[in-house]
């Protein structure tokens, strides 16, 4: 069964900010949603240093500062952390450099270091890749002569090493690899790090393809822990040999994407593809367009000519097997249309989640036309169908009325929401859910002993709906393989207003729903999430508070909220709750809302409460997604209680009593701090996008 991945460029029109110049040779690294583009050339050496929000498709220069580099190509790029590395490359002039730069993403500040020990030889096109707390160097290409301006070429396969463990001192290590066994000498290849993190044993490198005289197709893999390199027993059929192309690991697959291939009658024939030598009777030539842009004559028949491709190669790391693939830019045929990344070589590619990010590069040097061109496009490769939200939330409940939310799925385009009708069970005395008389009963899943039917209330790119009614002749059956390619997003809603009265069906007071949601993406629709059930109100009873704010202080969580839109009355009194944990969750804290044992912190008239320390010293963290304390807050008018607004208040992850900031409703543009703020957090948590906390719309907290 072929994998199935689906390209997207991202329009120019949706793109902020000023777009970097045009390049190849350049490099880039992810930082969370953040890719980190530095380097290049095109007609000269590049030095500036860009920065893309993938979230946003925001494109930024942060005002660098310290030993900030000249600018380079062809050079190695790693990330640890917010602490970024450049090694070698090449310089103006076409001089080869063997510098090592440091640049914390925190405070955009570079720093020249000079390791201890036997620093590597100047080289490009070499890679560089941070196994556990190692980034290891391979190959490349150094030039033999002093003079820059005499280009005497050298192949290299030779392994450095650098512990970067915080605390260390930098110092240059040639690991010893056992039984000698090394992969060809070469440059321009790809190299992918799997497993190895966070310094776990385990960790290895996969190298493919690359450059030594001829165009390579072959695998190679270095057990880091043992220094010993091998070739896997490779199934399925290879990509066809390549160089200049670009390799990231999306889970368990490695994804090839572009480059150099020859041209030649047999180049796709048996054994070409992971040939490691020349064929016979044809000599050995060094191609130096590969790192940049000299020329050299070639005399192999089969590489007279070369290309650039926008194949795509998929490789099952677990199985070391290479798959087919369903994307339009597959196999050995090269599509021409707007489906995918026009062919190109020396571009940069990064994984973010599970997409793969590629930007610029050349599409080929054209000997008698002097000339080259660089893409300035931007695409993305699905690689896979977008998870599942977590549980959809309640913003507000009236008496027709449920407005649903859920969190961001960062791979997801759009969201499936579908509602089924739902037989609440009553609320067990004691459990303290919600206050007596309420209308709504949340987050309250079921094991059901008969399946139901779900209904499609329709597709949104935004992360909440209002829902009023339901269509039946939506069922969840003809939605399950959509294709997301043709979605229009107003179809849902255009099909309910004319679907016939028959099959319209109204919320209807005091009446519990069960809802769920699905993410859609280029490559269909994912798993739906877990169920969540609300009520509607019972006419009489006030609604849901809303816009709720929660600020730390030193004598605990201050919360503050505004009255219901719908009172029914004067609201007399309204009470806050406060999920703690029961003696059952002391061992194994659960995440499931429905076992949460909540208790009454505050109760009055004023619209604002403190909730003190020693309350959160027993709340309940959820992980349900991330950390958070759960908090109910409901309204009571003459008749009773209404139903209660649910809120998640986000914790650091490092601490379950002590909450890191406060919930905010907007989202502002990207600017320098905001943009180094990121990069630092993602020093200490890994955050995914925002979570709901509650609002009139939908809070977002950020950690």
């Amino acid at each position: 069964m072929a994998t199935q991945m689906q390209w997207r460029q991202v329009p120019s029109k949706d793109i902020a900010g000023a777009n970097p110049r045009p390049r190849h040779g350049h490099r880039c690294v992810a930082i969370r949603e953040l890719i980190v583009v530095f380097g290049g050339g095109n007609e000269g050496i590049i030095d500036d240093l860009h920065v893309l929000n993938t979230n946003s498709n925001q494109w930024f220069a942060p005002p660098v500062r310290g030993d900030v580099p000249n600018g380079c190509a062809a050079f190695g790029f790693v990330c640890d952390g917010v602490r970024l590395l450049v090694f070698g490359g090449m310089m103006e002039y076409g001089r080869y450099s063997n510098d090592l730069y440091e640049l914390l993403a925190s405070r955009w500040e570079w720093r020249r270091l000079t390791p201890l020990g036997e620093t590597p030889c100047a080289r490009i096109g070499h890679s560089f890749n941070l196994v556990g707390q190692k980034a290891i160097i391979f190959g490349g290409l150094s030039n033999e002569s002093q003079d820059p301006k005499v280009n005497v070429p050298k192949y290299l396969n030779d392994l450095h090493a650098l512990d970067v463990k915080e605390g260390t001192t930098l110092q240059w290590q040639q690991p010893v690899v056992a039984d000698g066994n090394l992969p060809p000498a070469r440059e321009s290849h790809s190299c992918v790090t799997v497993g190895g993190q966070g310094g776990a044993p385990g960790g290895k490198l996969v190298v493919f393809g690359g450059m030594c005289g001829w165009r390579l197709a072959d695998l190679w893999v270095l057990d880091v822990d043992k220094m010993q390199w091998s070739q896997p027993d490779i199934k399925g059929k290879p990509p066809v040999p390549r160089s200049l192309h670009s390799a990231v690991l999306a889970h368990n697959k490695m994804i090839v994407f572009g480059g150099w291939v020859p041209v030649g009658e047999d180049i796709f024939a048996s054994g070409a593809a992971s040939r490691t030598k020349p064929p016979i009777d044809q000599k050995e030539t060094w191609q130096s367009g590969d790192a940049m842009d000299t020329d050299a004559d070639p005399v192999s028949v089969h590489e007279q000519e070369w290309r650039c491709t926008n194949t795509v190669g998929c490789l099952d790391v677990s199985t070391w097997t290479w798959e087919t693939t369903s994307s339009s830019s597959s196999g050995e045929e090269e599509p021409q249309d707007d489906s995918c990344p026009r062919a190109r070589a020396g571009h940069c590619a990064v994984a973010v989640d599970t997409r793969m990010y590629v930007w610029s590069g050349r599409d080929g040097f054209r000997k008698t036309w002097h000339n080259q061109i660089c893409c300035r496009d931007l695409w993305y490769l699905e690689t896979e169908k977008a998870p599942p939200p977590p549980r959809v939330q309640l913003v507000r409940a009236s008496t027709n009325t449920l407005e649903v939310c859920w969190n961001t799925v960062p791979t997801a385009s759009s969201y499936l929401l579908q509602i089924q009708k739902y037989d609440a069970p009553a609320t067990p005395k004691g459990a303290g859910s919600t206050p007596v008389g309420t209308a709504v009963t949340a987050n309250e899943p079921s094991k059901e002993a008969t399946p139901q039917r779900w209904f499609t209330i329709g597709r949104s790119k935004a992360t909440s709906m209002s829902i009023t009614h339901y269509d039946t002749a939506e069922s969840e059956q003809p939605m399950m393989d959509v294709d997301v390619v043709n979605t229009d997003e107003e179809r849902s809603a255009a099909a309910a207003a004319a679907a016939p009265p028959a099959s319209r069906v109204e919320l209807q007071p005091g009446t519990a729903y069960k809802f769920r949601v699905a993410s859609i993406n280029a490559c269909g629709t994912g798993d739906f999430s877990d169920m969540a059930a609300f009520k509607t109100c019972l006419p009489g009873y006030p609604g849901a508070p809303s816009a709720i704010r929660i600020s730390k202080a030193a004598d605990g969580a201050h919360l503050s909220w505004e009255p219901p839109a719908n009172s029914a009355g004067n609201i007399t009194e309204y009470s806050v709750y406060l999920a703690i944990r029961s003696p059952s969750q002391s061992a194994a804290p659960s995440n499931q809302a429905n076992q949460l044992a909540f208790v009454r912190v505050y109760c009055g008239a004023l619209p604002a409460c403190v909730v003190g320390s020693s309350n959160l010293q027993s709340a309940h963290v959820d992980v349900t997604t991330k950390p958070a304390i759960i908090f109910r807050i409901a309204a009571r008018n003459e008749k009773g209680y209404g139903p209660a607004t649910q809120v998640r208040w986000l914790q650091d992850v490092k601490s379950e009593t002590a909450a890191r900031s406060t919930p905010t409703a907007t989202t502002t543009a990207v600017t320098a701090a905001a943009v180094a703020a990121a990069a630092a957090a993602a020093a200490a948590v890994k955050r995914p996008s925002g979570d709901v906390a509650s609002d009139a719309k939908r809070v977002k907290a950020e950690l």
